[in-house]
């Protein structure tokens, strides 16, 4: 994820004045303690009861089960010492929030705005971040995403669509006379998308221009289960899920049912997770057009369960401690 902007939010014109007037004062101090609701000291926070909730039975670094409880933080976060290759840790060293300077609270607030389809710009101004910090933990959670759509399965009814949205305007393609492709071309980037009576979704990047059997085969084949009802549109791409999976074809020119209304339209199901996803994105109209398979996991984790947004970060919470994997920061500003 990248971005020009990394102006810290902490910041007035009078930090570093020695002399203010009284008004000031007024706006810098209650600016910073606007800013400190936001970015409360860990040790002030419930952060040390919540990582010692956690506890481990393995060494962080080599597996070994021998380990034992060393003491704690100075913010009161239980250490341990492995006794075979003899590293001091806590439960968040090896996580996403291993040498976290910023409360794991701040993570509610800013995954509540994010899941809620808040643009990263809009997140950095609420949560008082500079924009490299938001983009850094967006990178966070779309890591602890990666897999997430690996075992999405839909069965029953399933609707299916591709919708698509442009490359970046310097990454446009043009034709040897200087003209731009058009339609359909390698200027747009096509997203299959999936759902079935149950909620579930299921959407994948299949990449530049129209679709093919190929690239449906390949994005769809596993997570649809066989013998179920696909309704769809006239798309050629379809039939080979059709064939290979034994579905029950059901299609619809969407030339002709366009016009109708939401509660006659037989494929509104998928044009309304294709008009989501479609919101979704222009929320992040910016992101660099490589990151789109993470974006696109993000969205199938906000669609689906669990279905109330506080179980989602807590789920996503309990990912970034669990989970090995680390995350240097990386100063965006290219």
């Amino acid at each position: 994820m990248k971005t020009s902007l990394n102006q810290s939010r902490y910041k007035t014109p009078w930090d570093k004045e020695e002399k203010t007037s009284p008004l000031e004062s007024f706006i810098r101090d209650s600016y910073h303690r606007k800013y400190y609701e936001r970015h409360p000291v860990l040790a002030e926070t419930d952060e040390a009861e919540l990582l010692n909730s956690y506890k481990l039975d393995k060494c962080r670094f080599c597996d070994s089960n021998n380990i034992q409880q060393y003491g704690y933080t100075r913010n009161g976060i239980q250490r341990y010492k492995c006794n075979d290759c003899g590293h001091t840790f806590t439960v968040t060293a090896g996580t996403l929030f291993q040498d976290h300077k910023i409360s794991v609270s701040e993570w509610i607030e800013f995954c509540l705005n994010i899941i809620g389809f808040e643009s990263y710009s809009a997140a950095s101004r609420n949560n008082r971040n500079s924009n490299n910090t938001t983009y850094y933990w967006i990178d966070k959670i779309c890591k602890l995403l990666a897999h997430v759509q690996d075992d999405i399965l839909l069965k029953d009814t399933v609707y299916l669509d591709e919708t698509f949205i442009p490359v970046l305007q310097s990454q446009l393609k043009h034709k040897p006379d200087g003209t731009l492709y058009r339609g359909l071309s390698r200027n747009q980037m096509c997203i299959g998308i999936a759902c079935d009576i149950s909620g579930h979704v299921y959407c994948k990047y299949e990449g530049k221009g129209k679709p093919s059997e190929l690239k449906t085969r390949k994005i769809f084949l596993k997570h649809i289960q066989p013998g179920s009802t696909l309704i769809h549109d006239l798309e050629k791409s379809h039939r080979v899920l059709v064939d290979q999976l034994a579905l029950e074809s059901i299609t619809y020119d969407s030339n002709v049912i366009k016009n109708l209304e939401d509660a006659d339209n037989p494929l509104e199901p998928i044009n309304r997770q294709c008009f989501f996803l479609q919101t979704f994105m222009t929320s992040h109209e910016g992101f660099n057009r490589k990151d789109l398979p993470d974006l696109l996991n993000l969205y199938a984790f906000i669609q689906n369960t669990p279905g109330d947004n506080l179980a989602k970060v807590m789920v996503l919470l309990d990912k970034a401690l669990t989970t090995k994997a680390t995350l240097k920061y990386r100063n965006n500003t290219d």
